[in-house]
């Protein structure tokens, strides 16, 4: 009985005209973040594979389905540390159904798998703001996040779905781990999605010790009681998981001299990373993260309440900052941290924790009481103002730098591509930006090129008297490439 009274309620809140008002609006902000990504991608996109594609799908997976020596435990190995599954899954599919190798059917995809992440993250939180107000700054907010100028990289690499995937699959994990009374449904529900995210990228396999994080928060504050217990073993199962699929990379890809070689190194990454975007301002990354720092100490000191789903926030904020310790840890000695960029691939990760820091600013300049109410608005207008300025900032520069001058000639690639492929002479590369070399190695842009098995099915650039596929005909339609 009391079950039926829970489901009745929940289908009443579920039809409630503020729900559907939130669902709309959540709806709204993919539609325009799979708008603008899929812009991006026909401006500036083209279908030439870049980096990691040659080897992975050019030299591996598509010659391998096409001999039929593709076995399906081939698809869990690891690469580079990481277990691609879930991109390897989507992109042998895009293969078969279009019968050809198309990176810009690949990029239109992952627009709409962002999209889905977008709209599913929007209606999550704009669910816990208080408000209509709040929920407008938090819906603006998530759509100002996903937009793909700072995350460009993932949106212009046909294979960077595993980043769309990694997301997804960890938001569904935290929604349905993060509540306290969690049906037997919904953590059998999240302990599998948090498995699909281990399997989708190496980030996947710190969503366990965001789950830990929020045991031992909960286990500090006393909340949950029994409760507790019973959500301890996704986490612990997950953790396991996460150890079990650990792999290490091989000696040549000499990650060692990427890593941090000091202290120093790998604590100015981490502060530049924890202050994103405001990147060259290391020390803003105490103000950034001042609400979410107020909001667990709240809890701890039993000095607030938290709000229903309040956990998935700190769930999201306790996730971005585990990435960002491995990304400081793994990539500290990189150039480019080193100068203080972050790189454009690992954005889409942390800018999670701005946003959980934006919800939790919104939140307590709402629970403010008395005079402190004002001055708390205030303060919070002014954060997000900050919040904002660094974003801009960051998104301003990624479009002078890389998008414009992209869009400006878009087919450079391509020419040179395609005239690699007609001469086998690698000079044509020389002195040409990196993100116009395909690969480093010019070698195995030819293994690919002359592969027998992969003839009538490169990418269009590369056969333009081969028929395009259904799907790259309905994506050409689509962006008029």
């Amino acid at each position: 009985m009391a079950s039926r009274i829970k489901m009745t309620e929940a289908k009443k809140n579920l039809l409630s005209p503020d729900n559907r008002a939130v669902w709309l609006w959540a709806v709204v902000a993919g539609v325009v973040v799979m708008i603008m990504q899929w812009w991006l991608v026909a401006r500036a996109g083209t279908d030439i594979p870049f980096q990691d594609q040659w080897d992975l799908e050019g030299k591996w997976l598509y010659p391998a389905w096409r001999d039929g020596t593709l076995r399906l435990a081939d698809l869990f190995r690891p690469y580079n540390g990481q277990r691609l599954v879930c991109t390897h899954l989507l992109n042998l599919c895009l293969f078969v159904l279009d019968g050809q190798w198309n990176p810009l059917l690949q990029m239109a995809v992952g627009a709409l798998l962002h999209a889905v992440g977008a709209m599913f993250l929007t209606r999550k939180l704009a669910a816990l703001g208080a408000g209509w107000k709040a929920r407008g700054a938090i819906i603006a907010g998530v759509v100002l996040a996903c937009l793909p100028l700072a995350s460009w990289f993932n949106a212009l690499n046909g294979f960077q779905s595993l980043v769309y995937f990694t997301l997804g699959f960890s938001l569904i994990s935290f929604a349905c781990l993060g509540e306290v009374n969690a049906s037997a449904i919904k953590l059998l529900a999240g302990t599998a999605a948090g498995f699909a995210a281990m399997l989708s990228s190496g980030a996947g396999e710190l969503v366990p010790v965001a789950l830990v994080g929020l045991m031992i928060l909960r286990i500090a504050e006393a909340r949950g009681g029994k409760n507790i217990l019973r959500t301890v073993w996704p986490a612990a199962v997950l953790l396991v998981a996460a150890v079990a699929l650990m792999a290490s990379v091989p000696p040549d890809h000499n990650v060692q001299a990427l890593q941090s070689h000091s202290a120093g190194e790998f604590l100015a990454a981490f502060a530049r990373l924890m202050a994103w975007p405001h990147i060259d301002q290391p020390l803003a990354a105490l103000a950034l993260n001042l609400p979410i720092i107020l909001i667990v100490m709240g809890r701890i000191t039993r000095r607030r309440q938290p709000r229903a789903g309040e956990d998935f926030v700190l769930l999201l904020g306790g996730w971005a900052v585990a990435i960002a310790l491995a990304m400081a840890w793994a990539r500290g000695g990189d150039g480019e941290l080193l100068a203080g960029f972050i790189p454009s691939r690992y954005v889409d990760f942390i800018v999670l924790l701005p946003l959980a820091n934006a919800w939790c600013a919104i939140v307590l300049a709402a629970e403010a009481i008395g005079p402190w109410r004002t001055r708390a608005r205030v303060l919070a207008a002014v954060w997000c103002i900050f919040l904002f300025i660094g974003w801009l900032g960051v998104s301003l520069e990624m479009w002078r730098g890389i998008v414009r001058p992209r869009i400006h000639d878009r087919l450079a690639p391509v020419r040179l591509a395609v005239a690699f492929q007609a001469s086998g002479d690698a000079t044509v590369f020389a002195g040409q930006p990196r993100l116009y070399v395909p690969y480093p190695n010019p070698e195995s842009i030819l293994v690919v090129l002359r592969d027998p098995r992969l003839q009538g099915a490169l990418p269009p650039s590369f056969q333009p008297k081969q028929p395009l596929g259904p799907l790259s005909r309905a994506v050409r339609a689509l962006m008029d490439q």
